[in-house]
């Protein structure tokens, strides 16, 4: 369906990245994760923003219109049933940036958090384990630069975009398109004021620390990196197209906005929509969205499956737009004969 999905999915991971580009651009940095340096041409996708709508017109959205009273935030919230009920996961959908207001979390978040005896998130991001093996990742091998991989015209709308954040084209030559693509929405979001170290992940893996609860991981930052970083070269072009696309009409911040009153009116309906609506004439869209969005379904899927027999209370969190859908976690549970409310 939407490269707004598949951005949603990279910003968990990217994240580092980012704040690597929004230092070279002279944004300010918020306090960040202790992920290293090197691992910075790290990671980044939501997880949450939309990063490749074409035709999106906000002028017409109904999404950027709704703005939730600050009593009135829900946030996307659901509880899971074994099929004898006695066993219950709590699926909390996130967003990977945010601010210092989206907390504290919904009483019913924290309800569901007090309750559960393990914290469960995408990816850890703060685990610095990985960095090495991420930093090879996302640079092409020494030598290659990212114009030997590029159209010409693609190519030049790259460097038009970083010359006006002043960012040199030498310190992101060696990374490749997908890495690019899915940084510069974080750039443009951190200059709008969101922070990556306010993202619901990264606050979730904190409390978890502060409040000794396990900690588990349904991937690994490297992992989610290495599905990026080893695409076809015309996929990779494509979202680094659609992304380039969405910030030359200026579409960033209409669509951050969208995606996080959806998320505060806690209505998975009113975020498919703007998925939907972002995400007309997207390039290779479906391809890009079986092999990071919906191809990783399964995996996720069979890990939730394994809490709810566990007989322990797990709080799942994972992108908003993993969760929503026909093709979301949510309905995929309830077509397995789960039992599933929206709390």
């Amino acid at each position: 369906m939407t490269f707004c999905r598949v951005v949603n999915r990279m910003i968990s991971c990217l994240a580092g990245c980012a704040a690597l580009l929004a230092a070279s651009a002279g944004y300010p940095q918020p306090a960040q994760s202790s992920r290293p340096a090197a691992a910075g041409a790290s990671a980044l996708v939501p997880a949450i923003v939309p990063a490749g709508a074409a035709e999106y017109d906000p002028t017409t959205s109904r999404v950027t219109k709704v703005t939730p009273r600050a009593d009135a935030v829900r946030g996307l919230l659901w509880e899971v049933k074994s099929k004898d009920g006695r066993n219950i996961v709590y699926l909390f959908g996130t967003i990977h940036v945010g601010k210092p207001s989206f907390y504290p979390l919904p009483t019913p978040v924290q309800n569901a958090i007090m309750q559960s005896s393990k914290i469960v998130v995408e990816a850890d991001v703060t685990d610095q384990s990985d960095g090495a093996e991420i930093a090879k990742l996302v640079d092409y091998p020494r030598g290659e630069t990212i114009d030997k991989h590029i159209s010409p015209a693609l190519l030049a709308r790259l460097k038009a975009q970083l010359e006006k954040r002043k960012i040199p084209f030498a310190n992101v030559s060696a990374m490749r398109p997908v890495i690019l693509g899915g940084m510069l929405p974080i750039v443009e979001y951190v200059a709008l004021g969101y922070e990556m170290a306010s993202g619901l992940d990264l606050a979730l893996i904190q409390q978890a620390k502060r409040e000794n609860k396990p900690l588990l991981q349904l991937e690994t930052a490297a992992a989610q990196v290495k599905l990026l970083t080893t695409m076809p070269a015309n996929l990779q072009e494509a979202f680094l197209d659609n992304t380039l696309t969405t910030i030359e009409r200026g579409r960033s911040a209409d669509q951050v906005t969208g995606i996080v009153n959806a998320w505060q009116l806690g209505d998975p309906k009113l975020m498919i929509e703007l998925a939907d609506e972002v995400a007309r004439d997207q390039r290779e869209a479906e391809r890009l969205n079986q092999i990071l969005l919906w191809g990783r379904h399964p995996a996720m899927l069979q890990k939730i499956e394994s809490f709810l027999a566990s007989g322990e209370v797990h709080f799942v969190a994972v992108g908003s737009l993993h969760l929503v859908g026909a093709r979301g976690l949510v309905s995929l549970l309830g077509e397995k004969g789960y039992k599933v409310r929206q709390l």
